[in-house]
């Protein structure tokens, strides 16, 4: 009897302090909730962009060649941007199109450093 009941209470400890941990917002749960305020800020970036992603994939591949295999709003800009990253025959290649001209240029080089830009 004894040993059921320390069981039964080792089971009560382990399942409060799981709900307790799920309450408690880690570092990436914090960050999650301000995402989003960060989508609204995306947001109103994007809608003062005069192409669409699909476009800004196109401009790039008709510059540089290869095919787009990400492609994403660019939120290191003030202004709305894309960065569309091609696969060519040389590799991949990172390509930055304003979001307003539709005008295509080659990204500065980035490395293997946690995502900054290596200049």
């Amino acid at each position: 009897m004894n040993r059921y009941r320390s069981f039964k209470t080792a089971m009560a400890a382990m399942i409060t302090a799981g709900a307790i941990g799920f309450a408690v917002p880690t570092p990436g749960q914090a960050a999650d909730q301000q995402n989003g305020k960060d989508d609204r800020a995306e947001y109103s970036k994007l809608s003062t962009a005069k192409i669409s992603l699909s476009q800004a994939i196109d401009a790039a591949e008709k510059k540089f060649g290869g095919k787009a295999v990400n492609a994403a709003l660019d939120n290191e800009q003030a202004n709305a941007a894309f960065e569309v990253e091609l696969m060519t025959g040389n590799g991949s290649q990172t390509v930055a199109v304003d979001g307003i001209s539709g005008a295509a240029t080659a990204a500065p080089d980035q490395h293997d450093n946690g995502g900054e830009d290596v200049e």
